[in-house]
């Protein structure tokens, strides 16, 4: 089975990172790496270049020093609300080679204050040499063990291991596995993701095959000293994780979410700091996350007791900027783990013209979505210019063609037209050679054939109030959309008082419909906003709901968004697939802890 499987040398895998790193260099305008950090990556400090810091730290040996001293700033002066944040940022200050205080002080004030990823990255403090005054390594190593599920996976809810989550854990715990109990444990989540593992040598989470879970598994075994090119029980069909990971890599450099899909920051940094920790354990250097010496004295980072950082407690003034992170420990999932890492939620008003992206780097990114109501009766804003939005479903003004559209005759005839004296002009210029027709035609066909399949309306015309006539009904569903986690934690005019966006409403259903479909319709008849980041508006496939009501996944935390619930439960597949039968019910509910804050029978 190992002479069947791809080799992939340390080479070979060290000009993929470089890869991602031209990528980096020409999205940003950086001439280097070390031009790269000085700018972008300490521009971002605090708020989105963390995991580039700790992967870049890591992989050699650069001047650090800009980037730590504005995530020392910005820890000194910003709330960070999210236990899991504050130690993402304590991790990339150790990363930068700082010893300030506020690593050991998160070490206290926010481990066990966030379920189980609490407990995960605590360790990774602890694992680095700083200390708290409530916790040490046994305690929490000991946490985590108690935590493994009988299927020797760990998960934030359920009752079975999720594959994210449990690498996770792994990655974590495998500074400790002298013990024999942690390598029992350890062991047996390296059963329970071999037998999750797929045949190409991916991994599939929540009914969404991606490169984000596959890349949490090869940071795990590399954490762990393990190849998963030469363990038989991570080699599927003569495939490995490495494969599994780099099937989703675009020509460019960078790494989309979905296969045939456009970069996606998450799966971009996430491929490329497990790339960096399979390096690193061929080179027989500690974990990613075991820190080398960046203080530049060559001594291990040592706790700093005489910071001025611990001298000013959090929150003491009028001033200081209250903060929801955009990624969720680097590996943030929508639901119950951890994925969406380094990037930023672009959130735009209904007459904005932009692209949505899509920064969920979980696997559970199937199960979040996002929508906008104000209540039951909502009227929609609409206005009268058209709005421009990518993948957006109700905001969007670009719709599947249903036929109407009368514009559409005009359209084509002013393209054709443009097109013959955009030729003319050519010929009279004296540039005849066919391949400038060429071009001018293969332009006017790409504008037709989007005319033709497109059907482009103002938002009123979209949001008209008018509900679907299914003379095949099936049965009857309902639906609600809720947000009452955050009704009390921001003034906005997109949170409704008592949390209700959309109070329980009935729907008739045709055989086939889906999770999706009904909230589509439900954000026509009642003028919500909901925002798809998936497969181009597809109702059935890989729908990725982003946005509700303007309310944002990572808008209130780094490990907030949208999930649903069917009668209760969180469904392990994608609402574009998942098909609902007479009598369901169905909740759209916004969670600022991956669930973790949400009532779930």
């Amino acid at each position: 089975m190992n002479a069947s499987a791809s080799e992939h040398t340390v080479d070979e895998i060290r000009s993929l990172v470089d890869g991602i790193v031209s990528y980096k260099l020409d999205e940003s305008g950086s001439s280097d790496i070390q031009d790269w950090i000085d700018g972008p990556v300490t521009n971002g400090a605090g708020t989105s270049s963390e995991w580039y810091a700790i992967t870049i730290a890591q992989y050699g040996s650069y001047d650090m020093s800009s980037y730590r001293d504005a995530l020392e700033r910005y820890a000194e002066n910003t709330n960070v609300s999210s236990a899991t944040g504050r130690e993402k940022l304590a991790l990339a200050l150790i990363a930068s080679g700082s010893t300030n205080e506020y690593i050991s002080r998160t070490i206290d004030d926010s481990i066990d204050q966030l379920g189980l990823m609490s407990w995960i990255y605590g360790l990774h403090l602890l694992n680095n040499g700083f200390t708290g005054n409530l916790y040490d390594t046994d305690i929490v190593v000991n946490e985590l063990l108690s935590s493994q599920f009988e299927d020797g996976g760990w998960a934030i809810m359920g009752k079975y291991g999720d594959i994210d989550v449990t690498a996770m854990t792994i990655t974590a715990l495998a500074p400790h596995a002298e013990r024999q109990d942690v390598y029992d444990a350890v062991e047996r989540g390296f059963d329970f993701l071999s037998s999750q593992q797929n045949d190409d040598g991916g991994y599939t989470s929540f009914g969404t095959d991606n490169p984000e879970s596959a890349a949490q598994v090869l940071l795990a075994l590399s954490s762990m000293g393990v190849d998963c090119q030469s363990d038989e029980r991570f080699i599927k069909n003569g495939n490995t994780v490495i494969d599994g990971i780099l099937k989703f890599r675009n020509a460019d450099g960078s790494f989309c979410h979905t296969l045939g899909g456009p970069q996606n920051e998450s799966a971009t940094v996430q491929a490329m700091y497990s790339l960096v920790s399979y390096i690193r354990m061929s080179e027989g250097k500690s974990p990613l996350y075991v820190m080398d010496d960046h203080t530049g004295d060559g001594k291990k980072p040592v706790q700093d007791k005489n910071s001025d950082i611990n001298d000013k407690p959090r929150n003491t003034d009028s001033s200081e900027v209250t903060v929801s992170e955009t990624d969720a420990s680097g590996d943030e999932k929508n639901q119950e783990s951890v994925r969406s890492t380094t990037a930023k939620t672009e959130k735009t008003s209904p007459t904005t013209v932009s692209s949505s992206v899509t920064l969920v780097s979980s696997s559970y990114q199937s199960t979040l979505a996002t929508v906008n109501t104000t209540s039951l009766n909502f009227t929609a804003k609409t206005s009268t210019n058209t709005t421009f939005r990518t993948n957006s479903i109700v905001t969007s003004a670009i719709t599947p063609n249903t036929g109407s559209g009368g514009y559409k005759g005009i359209a084509m005839l002013i393209t054709c037209g443009a097109a013959v004296l955009i030729s003319a002009v050519l010929f009279a210029a004296g540039k005849r050679h066919p391949k400038n027709f060429i071009a001018v035609g293969a332009v006017a066909v790409g504008v037709v054939a989007f005319i033709h399949f497109t059907d482009i309306q103002s938002a009123s015309d979209y949001y008209n109030g008018t509900s679907t006539v299914k003379t095949d009904s099936v049965g009857t569903v309902t639906l609600s959309i809720r947000c009452d986690t955050i009704k009390d934690k921001a003034d906005s005019e997109y949170i409704p008082e008592d949390g209700t966006i959309l109070d329980v409403t009935s729907f008739d259903i045709e055989e086939g419909d889906t999770v999706y479909d009904i909230l589509n319709e439900a954000a026509q008849v009642y003028g919500i906003q909901v925002e798809n980041s998936g497969s181009a508006g597809n109702a059935h496939g890989m729908v990725y709901i982003s946005a509700i009501n303007y309310l944002y996944e990572m808008q209130y935390g780094e490990l907030s968004g949208w999930i649903y619930h069917v009668n209760g439960v969180s469904p392990s597949v994608n609402c574009g697939e998942y098909i609902l039968k007479d009598g369901d019910e169905i909740e759209w509910l916004y969670t600022c802890e991956l669930g973790y804050d949400l009532e779930e029978e």
